[in-house]
């Protein structure tokens, strides 16, 4: 009677400590598809209308959080925040805060003397202040620590709603699934509207954003298919549940390349193909010899290459061929400056454009607000202390990923670590020559992978 008084305890336990997740994670779902209709523009030129939807934003994943925060028990927030990773994700969104400080202008020199410079000439006008902030400007770096701190809530809410119950792992992954096929067929339908310029962008005004949303999406369409058909019985038929999977899951995937090819993005092309190439390398891995491994591999890429050939719109073709009137080399050329000033601390989260006025170089008529390369980018704005927690936090989340996917002993969670490494993969990608973290859906979706790649594992 003992033992099962304390099973139906455990059971009840589960069960009422699995609600407010799943709450926590349909509430989250509900935010990423507005972020992905309402805050899809780059934040810095985001209208009237995009930071009013910001604000409203920013104050439902408040409410959210606050709500996690109170039905979360105390045994489960003890184990949730075991760990570096937990302390790491709060440091970022604390860093930029931290950059927001009033400091002593004594202190400031030692700190940051491009900063101190900047003070300094306000001196003749009698407008010196006696503190200031290691922002450059305080008002936008205040504007991304918010951002940060959402992208945290939803870290940590993913997290949460992905160690619920290992039965339900594709459960947080359904959204993405969703929202990337309704953005690709929305794409498509653009692509074939008959206007002369017509590409894919879906909710996004560019469509290099709207492919780093697809191609996050894209490894996880493939894997859902991919776990369904891995448990089909092949001395039998597959049921009917499992045949829908592969078909929703495989489906998903063809209409979302679909929308990355009508994209006409280089990048988006690029970082998917590489994406998937090392999905592949990850999921053979152990299966076979290694010279059969690698031939599996190189008739994938030739297959890729073949594909881009044959089915990419003309447009893509003519577009790869056609790199001239790129500044890019000359911004990235400028940015490096711009580090060298500010190489501790940066010049605060948000700060570049102002910052980078002084370093410019070329296309003077242009307001550079991005540095299309967001390594350098957050490089500038964070300096090295910043750079190296947002660097050690993605680098373990990657490492984590990796190993679920070579090491867990749930075909389920390996094909989740599969997917989630190949994701972040082509973001990683992608990010060399854009500025896909500064879109805050694109962000948002990251947050969310990442803490699917966090969720404790079987794999210690």
């Amino acid at each position: 009677m003992i033992g099962n008084s304390g099973t139906e305890t455990e059971f009840l336990y589960k069960k009422l400590s699995l609600r407010p997740r799943i709450t926590l994670a349909a509430m989250l779902t509900i935010a990423l598809g507005y972020a992905v209709f309402f805050l899809s523009a780059p934040i810095a030129q985001a209208d009237r209308s995009g930071r009013e939807h910001r604000n409203l934003y920013l104050l439902a994943l408040g409410i959210a959080g606050f709500g996690q925060a109170i039905y979360s028990r105390r045994g489960q927030t003890r184990r949730a925040k075991n760990g570096a990773v937990f302390w790491l994700a709060l440091l970022l969104p604390g860093y930029a805060a931290f950059q927001l400080l009033p400091l002593p202008l004594s202190l400031l020199r030692l700190l940051s003397p491009a900063r101190r410079e900047l003070m300094d000439a306000l001196a003749p006008l009698s407008l010196q202040p006696e503190f200031a902030p290691l922002s450059v400007a305080p008002s936008l770096t205040l504007e991304h620590f918010l951002l940060f701190t959402a992208y945290a809530l939803v870290f940590f809410g993913i997290r949460e709603a992905a160690r619920a119950d290992r039965g339900r792992l594709w459960l947080p992954v359904l959204p993405i699934l969703v929202i990337g096929v309704w953005q690709a067929g929305w794409g498509v339908s653009q692509f074939f509207s008959g206007s002369a310029e017509a590409f894919a962008h879906g909710t996004y005004p560019i469509r290099n954003h709207f492919a780093g949303f697809l191609e996050m999406a894209l490894p996880f369409t493939i894997a859902y298919g991919a776990a369904a058909l891995g448990k089909k019985n092949w001395g039998g038929p597959m049921s009917a549940a499992g045949a829908f999977r592969v078909g929703i899951g495989f489906a998903a995937a063809g209409l979302i390349c679909a929308g990355i090819l009508c994209s006409l993005s280089r990048m988006g092309l690029a970082a998917s193909g590489c994406s998937l190439v090392l999905m592949a390398i990850l999921a053979l891995a152990g299966k076979f010899k290694a010279r059969t491994r690698w031939a599996i591999v190189g008739l994938l890429i030739l297959t890729l290459v073949a594909g881009l050939a044959l089915l990419a719109p003309a447009q893509v073709i003519l577009r790869f061929a056609d790199i001239t009137g790129e500044d890019r080399p000359h911004v990235w050329h400028d940015t490096l400056r711009l580090i060298a000033a500010y190489p501790l601390f940066g010049c605060g989260l948000g700060g570049y454009q102002p910052a980078f006025e002084k370093f410019k170089t070329s296309a003077f008529d242009l307001v550079q607000d991005y540095a299309h390369n967001d390594y350098l980018q957050y490089l500038a704005e964070l300096g090295a202390a910043g750079f190296l927690i947002a660097g050690t936090l993605l680098a373990w989340i990657g490492v984590r990923a990796v190993r679920s996917s070579l090491l867990d002993p749930d075909p389920d969670a390996r094909w989740l670590g599969l997917a989630s490494t190949a994701a972040l993969a082509a973001i990683v990608i992608h990010s060399t020559a854009d500025f896909n973290l500064y879109v805050p859906a694109n962000a948002i979706l990251l947050a969310w992978i990442c803490g699917l790649a966090a969720a404790p594992s079987a794999v210690k």
